[in-house]
């Protein structure tokens, strides 16, 4: 924020798999950070790491953001003056890049083959030490090197870490952190392919991007201190503010990663299970930040207002399903009612069979109940669609055939027979007079008008219920059971 410098935010993902929920915090958070402050929001893919880039992992970063209503300044779809936002596209750049920092000695070529460096690094874990590069490359004379060349050695391009001095930034997150260079390497910067590595790229992007914050996961925080070196070796003298968000783990302490694949994690496994995009964000929201006044459900321009960096938790935070749960069912019950049908309508695959005309009746049911739209399919099942028999009833509740049920269950089906117009107050009407003439209450009175009229032993409301299924259908109802009851 210092001498009013416009904020820059960035969320680069590597198409390398599907759009993972800590991903997706990660994007909601620099989103909400540059909307707080009028800022940009950019969105950049990162996909120079070739041999894992998997099919449609662009496009499920992307449209899950829009799926997600967070809508990028700039983006490959919409790119602005600081392109090109698909890294493969710099690839010129960074090789130039890379050439500067050969010709002014703070890079080196490395012909060190891949089988030697594993060897290295085998040794310096069984002699107990951190493995890092033993910088055999680097006293290689001038005519080594062009024999090398000549005889055309593969080699890639290392970064020459600073000696003995510790590199420090005042995270936005975490505070002030030191790392001396004592403990890092000489990274690679550019591969032998010509393709370079994330830490040298990326500092090329944020610069001609004018990034002006980097807020992303703990998991980079080994990264900051080589970017910062390179930046300052390349003389672009950028002054990023680095934030870097806690881990998400799950209930039992794991780490919530695409290896741990316990809890569904990416995006694409609750937009198909019909949760509300509204809800996702909601939730990552209070992925490691916690709402002001205890508040819990917000819209995302509440997120915006509300959004303070400084208050992000450094501690691990949980991803708890059944919060989010919770969160989801406290949209729906905000939405309008034709709102939440048009959302939750995609996803039922319900036969509605004799009831298709009351379809919309039957999906608000069960609108207070849900907390994704696919638990409407066994809620409608079980409520109209898999009857049982009177027996199996009566082995789980005795009472349904004695005699006082059984008058009860015969008045009700005289004053449904006699009801002239059907409507959901009439049916009210005739329950509380039942209760009033026979003294049956709670479960002695409910339970049996339930089994009776429509074959279940619970449900939402039951006047609801009974409009629904249609006088015929609950008179035939209850003729059947009252018969099987004979029988019996």
């Amino acid at each position: 924020m210092k001498n009013n410098k416009i904020i820059r935010t960035r969320y680069a993902p590597s198409p390398t798999g599907l759009f993972h929920i800590g991903g997706a915090r990660t994007a909601l958070f620099n989103y909400l950070y540059a909307k707080k402050y009028n800022g940009d929001f950019i969105v950049r893919i990162e996909d120079t790491d070739i041999e894992r880039n998997v099919e449609n992992g662009i496009n499920s970063q992307l449209s899950n953001l829009k799926w997600l209503k967070i809508f990028p300044d700039e983006s490959p779809l919409n790119p602005g003056n600081y392109g090109p936002y698909i890294q493969s596209e710099r690839l010129q750049l960074y090789k130039e890049k890379a050439s500067f920092l050969l010709d002014t000695n703070l890079a080196y070529r490395c012909f060190c083959s891949p089988d030697k460096l594993e060897k290295n690094r085998k040794k310096a874990l069984k002699d107990g030490q951190t493995p890092k590069y033993n910088r055999n490359c680097l006293s290689l004379t001038q005519d080594q090197i062009n024999k090398n060349l000549e005889d055309k050695i593969p080699y890639s391009i290392r970064f020459k870490m600073p000696d003995n001095i510790d590199i420090e930034w005042d995270d936005i997150i975490r505070g002030k952190i030191k790392i001396p260079t004592s403990a890092l390497t000489d990274p690679v910067i550019l591969k032998s392919n010509g393709i370079p590595t994330y830490n040298f790229a990326v500092v090329i992007d944020d610069f001609y991007m004018k990034i002006s914050h980097v807020i992303r996961g703990e998991e980079h925080l080994s990264n900051t201190p080589y970017q910062i070196a390179i930046n300052n070796a390349l003389k672009i003298n950028q002054e990023i503010v680095f934030g870097h968000l806690s881990v998400i783990i799950d209930e039992s302490g794991k780490k919530l990663s695409k290896r741990n694949m316990d809890v569904k994690q990416f995006v694409e496994d609750y937009k198909n299970m019909g949760f509300p995009p509204e809800a996702i964000l909601n939730f990552m929201y209070l992925l490691g930040l916690s709402s002001q006044d205890n508040k819990e459900i917000f819209s995302l321009l509440e997120a915006i207002k509300n959004f303070d960096i400084l208050k992000v938790s450094k501690s691990p935070t949980t991803f708890d399903f059944k919060k989010m749960e919770w969160i989801s069912s406290e949209h729906f019950k905000m939405m309008s009612d034709s709102v939440f049908t048009a959302f939750v309508k995609p996803f039922i695959t319900v036969n509605f069979e004799y009831l298709k005309d009351k379809q919309n009746d039957i999906i608000l049911l069960f609108k207070n109940q849900i907390s994704y739209a696919k638990q409407l399919n066994s809620l409608i099942k079980e409520t109209f669609f898999k009857p049982k028999q009177f027996a199996d009833f009566v082995k789980e509740f005795s009472f349904l055939n004695e005699p006082a049920t059984i008058k009860l269950i015969k008045l009700f089906y005289k004053k449904i027979n006699a009801l002239n117009n059907w409507d959901i107050f009439l049916i009210t009407d005739l329950i509380n007079e039942l209760k009033k003439e026979t003294n049956a209450s709670g479960k002695n009175l409910f339970m049996p008008l339930r089994v009776f009229a429509s074959h279940h032993s619970h449900g939402p409301e039951l006047a609801k219920v009974i409009y629904i299924i249609g006088k015929a259908k609950v008179l035939a109802n209850v003729k059947k059971f009252l018969d099987d009851d004979k029988e019996k």
